[in-house]
């Protein structure tokens, strides 16, 4: 971390003691996302209609489909079925990385916004805001996220009694560092202008690595907590609703702090939802295929 950043906080600490914390666009921006979030989830939790469509749905919609499926075709040709349909929408995200990157070393579509949203965003840094997102943006490092993976994995494999969770944290976890590895050095996208970044980060720039792995490690953790440990339904929501809201904040710390640009930390966000997703409809397929036999 540079002499930048701590003359942030620096500043950031000095204002909130004498009780003057200005925000500007991007704090209530934020705030304004944040609150959005916690309203949408509040009302998910405390509305036992949203969870009866949610398993009317399964049960009438999905339930009646893979009954037919099961009867056509047998039980392991429907889970194969569901595995590769699964694995197209994992792809369809996957995919919009890709013209993403086609963008970026095109100089076109959102590429164009890259450099005057850097620029916004370096001119509308707030003390506060600054302060928070160098203590957020460390949650996304790649010995924080395993640390969190491993835990999450303990605590499910023991209320599973199962081996599998740490079978799903494995790929989920160790796959998504592959990925970033291999797309990094295969793009090798500069980072922004040094003077404008608050911290100092070496290495390629696309795709963001904090936010795919936030967006990978979050949702298999997530998902994994719902399927194993965690079973009331406003605590379910809950789960998801802190996991989204902190994919998103350590993704938009890193554009924020001028280490990445907006498309890095987009194509991050889609690298990694879609190796979760993979991921996760593998797990239930071999789920499902171990308990129907």
């Amino acid at each position: 971390m540079g002499p930048t950043s701590y003359g942030l906080r620096g500043i950031a600490q000095m204002a909130v003691a004498s009780g003057q914390v200005p925000i500007g666009p991007a704090g209530v921006g934020l705030m304004a996302w944040l609150g959005l979030l916690a309203g949408v989830a509040i009302w998910l939790a405390h509305s036992p209609r949203s969870h009866g469509r949610v398993a009317r749905f399964a049960s009438t919609g999905f339930g009646r489909v893979g009954a037919w499926l099961r009867h056509r075709v047998g039980v392991e040709a429907t889970a194969l079925l569901a595995l590769l349909l699964g694995l197209g929408l994992a792809m369809l995200v996957g995919l919009g990385s890709t013209v993403l990157l086609e963008d970026v070393l095109e100089g076109e579509g959102l590429a164009e916004f890259d450099e005057p949203a850097a620029r916004w965003l370096a001119a509308n840094r707030e003390p506060w805001l600054t302060s928070s997102l160098l203590v957020l943006t460390r949650m996304g490092d790649p010995a924080r996220q395993t640390l969190w993976m491993v835990l999450v994995c303990i605590v499910a494999a023991y209320c599973s009694r199962s081996f599998v969770p740490a079978v799903v944290g494995a790929a989920g976890g160790g796959g998504i560092g592959l990925v970033i590895l291999t797309a990094k050095r295969l793009v090798g996208r500069d980072r922004p202008n040094a003077p404008s970044a608050v911290i100092s980060v070496d290495g390629f720039s696309f795709p963001s690595g904090h936010a795919a792995g936030a967006a990978a490690v979050g949702t298999v953790c997530a998902w994994m907590l719902c399927r194993w440990v965690v079973h009331r339904w406003a605590a379910q929501v809950a789960v998801w609703a802190a996991t989204i809201a902190v994919i998103m904040l350590i993704g938009f710390s890193r554009a924020y702090l001028g280490v990445h640009y907006l498309t890095d930390v987009l194509a991050g966000w889609l690298v990694g939802t879609a190796w979760a997703g993979a991921v996760i409809v593998v797990a239930s397929w071999w789920s499902s295929v171990r308990t129907q036999r």
